[in-house]
């Protein structure tokens, strides 16, 4: 059994998509999901799933929806393998999720960013991390809305984009800039003004020997960044700046 938040909220068993039922039924299972194995408190549940406007019967409707997420998770216990069953329990005036963290993406995408920090070898580092990104199916928790929600794909995002030029750094410091290029390119279509993607798109292209390009790049964040902030870039791109107009040639080490 597999429950994907990074990307439309969905259940998967073996490769069988499982219906979780209405959007509002999806959002009172997100934060059981987001938070596995904890108690969720029942008014903590209502703000997160309607923020301030739950409905007169709020009460019931949530005893609704817990139920039929039972039925869904029963079923979809009965065709799985796993000797330890997914379970909503009500514990402490609210609900937990009883499952193994690996069932959920958003969770193992945690594991192996944790386990490629620990990793020595540059190479290892950089398979595990781009591990993590694959499990990145698009916009995450696309299928769930309100302001809570709202604020965790913002959250997931940005989570997500440190997760990228971690990835990024480490390619970058083993020669094999080649690689980043064209998704950091498409990071920076997603978010002009993040002066981290900018630095490591830079890096790459310069490592390549790209420097005309990486030259044109600079220019065009920089008026973005002037035009949005109203500040020039920070120190970090201005430095890779003078090292681009000072020579064609570029050693990492000098900006590292």
């Amino acid at each position: 059994m597999e429950f994907q938040l990074l990307g439309s909220l969905d259940l998967y068993a073996g490769h069988a998509p499982i219906s979780l039922g209405p959007p509002k039924q999806r959002a009172v299972l997100l934060p059981l999901l987001l938070e596995p194995n904890t108690p969720i408190g029942f008014d903590t549940l209502v703000e997160r799933v309607w923020d301030e406007s739950p409905p007169s019967d709020v009460r019931n409707v949530v005893y609704t929806y817990v139920t039929r997420l039972r039925r869904i998770l029963e079923k979809a216990n009965e065709g799985c393998n796993s000797a330890n069953d997914v379970r909503i329990v009500r514990q402490n005036g609210g609900y937990l999720l009883d499952i193994a963290p690996n069932c959920i993406d958003l969770h193992r995408f945690y594991a192996l960013m944790s386990e490629a920090r620990q990793e020595n070898n540059p190479r290892t580092r950089a398979f595990l991390q781009k591990s993590a990104l694959n499990l990145w199916q698009g916009c995450p928790i696309a299928n769930i809305s309100g302001s809570w929600a709202t604020r965790v794909r913002e959250w997931l995002d940005r989570e997500r984009l440190d997760a990228m030029t971690d990835w990024a750094e480490t390619e970058i410091m083993i020669g094999n800039s080649s690689a980043v290029i064209t998704e950091l390119r498409r990071e920076m279509a997603n978010n002009p003004h993040s002066e981290l993607v900018i630095e490591k798109l830079l890096q790459a292209l310069m490592q390549t020997g790209r420097t005309v390009e990486a030259l044109e790049l600079y220019g065009t964040a920089r008026g973005r960044i002037v035009e949005m902030m109203g500040a020039e870039p920070g120190p970090r791109l201005r430095e890779i700046h003078r090292t681009l107009l000072a020579s064609d040639s570029f050693d990492l080490r000098e900006i590292s």
